[in-house]
């Protein structure tokens, strides 16, 4: 709770001064992992209630990589505030490296957590390719984040993937509500007997194909390293406009009394020399 009140006011403290494109960008991201953190905190306060441990593992699968999603989520839209500062640059590539760091241990945080999952809950020797093909497809997210990461060309067309990355993250989510509902509602008596293999495959690879996808969308949408930022335009002053004279041309301007110009003498008159 601290935290979020300490993440609001560091946002509000950046939010001055900001284009509103990249304000409303901000905006976007915030709400989607708004979304996220409110679904996956409650999936947890249910998976802290339940007691029967196949079904506690499987919605502990699902609902992990929510985490890590909403978090990532959270520092792009912080990095769109950023962006919209030209005095901010350092710390938009200090988010950036961080963005990077995260997604990294995202990846490769679910993929342990499949490999024990699948060690507890599979019987032994069964679908030994679920080991290889969870670790290939999390080795190949790790490979795209790299890539992105060294390769400036991947980071164009990051206000589009904005709107993408959002609408990504929100049907992820309700995905694994739909999927956390249905394990949910099943029976005790389902897992009597363990985890079914469809249920186990479905959860391992879900758990860790979805997020991967997420987290390659949500790093295109981080803004550029280097932002062009319009300077503040300081408004127009009136141009002062002189009245002009009825017949179009500008009135004289009267001689001051302090003038050093002489005095002007008038002739005398001339007298008429014919005689009376």
């Amino acid at each position: 709770m601290v935290a979020g009140l300490v993440f609001a006011g560091i946002v509000m403290l950046i939010d001055r001064g900001t284009s509103r494109r990249a304000s409303g960008e901000a905006l976007t991201m915030f709400i989607a992992g708004l979304v996220t953190f409110a679904l996956d905190s409650f999936f947890f306060g249910v998976i802290a209630g339940e007691r029967t441990c196949p079904r506690v593992w499987t919605q502990t699968t699902v609902a992990a990589g929510m985490l890590g999603v909403g978090s990532l989520t959270l520092f792009t839209g912080l990095a769109w505030l950023i962006a919209g500062r030209s005095e901010f640059e350092s710390p938009l590539r200090f988010i950036r490296v961080t963005a990077y760091g995260l997604s990294l241990v995202t990846v490769g945080q679910l993929t342990v957590t499949a490999h024990d999952y699948l060690r507890d809950v599979r019987p032994e020797g069964m679908y030994p390719w679920l080991d290889w093909l969870v670790r290939a497809w999390s080795v190949l997210v790790a490979l795209v984040v790299v890539g992105h990461a060294v390769a400036p060309r991947l980071r164009y067309g990051a206000h589009r993937a904005v709107t993408h990355a959002a609408y990504l993250g929100i049907a992820y989510v309700f995905s694994c509500a739909v999927i956390f509902g249905l394990l949910t509602t099943v029976d005790r008596s389902y897992w009597a007997d363990g985890v079914p293999p469809g249920v186990f495959i479905a959860a391992a690879l879900l758990s860790v194909m979805l997020p991967g996808v997420v987290v390659v969308v949500q790093l295109m949408a981080f803004p550029p390293a280097t932002v062009a930022v319009r300077p503040p335009v300081a408004p127009a002053l009136p141009a002062s406009r002189e009245p002009a004279s009825p017949h179009g041309k500008r009135p004289a301007v009267e001689a001051s009394a302090d003038s050093e110009s002489p005095p002007v003498v008038a002739d005398p008159p001339t007298t008429s020399s014919d005689p009376l």
